[in-house]
């Protein structure tokens, strides 16, 4: 009889491992869909920052460009004394032509 209730409280033991170990596949499973998912949105976020890098270096040259051709303009119309370059508007300042 003895043995027959610490076999009994042995199935019991056993039977309550077995659900957990279940729970916490259970849990593993959910825990490793979620791990997938936030590398998959890490994986597109860096996409994302890169591009946007590489949009934001090629506004920055763009803005050189531009930076420069109105330097070099500058320079040009410094140089030409402005000769038809420039008109001065009613308050007598000047205003120079981008074009």
């Amino acid at each position: 009889m003895i043995q027959d209730s610490e076999l009994g409280r042995l199935e019991d033991f056993v039977a309550k491992l077995l659900e957990r170990f279940n729970a916490l596949q259970a849990d593993k499973r959910k825990v490793d869909d979620l791990l997938m998912q936030r590398e998959a949105a890490i994986a597109t976020l860096q996409e994302e920052l890169a591009d946007l890098k590489d949009e934001r270096g090629e506004i920055g040259n763009r803005v050189s460009g531009l930076l420069e051709r109105i330097e070099e303009w500058e320079a040009g119309a410094t140089e030409s004394g402005g000769a038809g370059t420039t008109n001065r508007n009613s308050d007598g300042a000047v205003q120079g032509s981008l074009f």
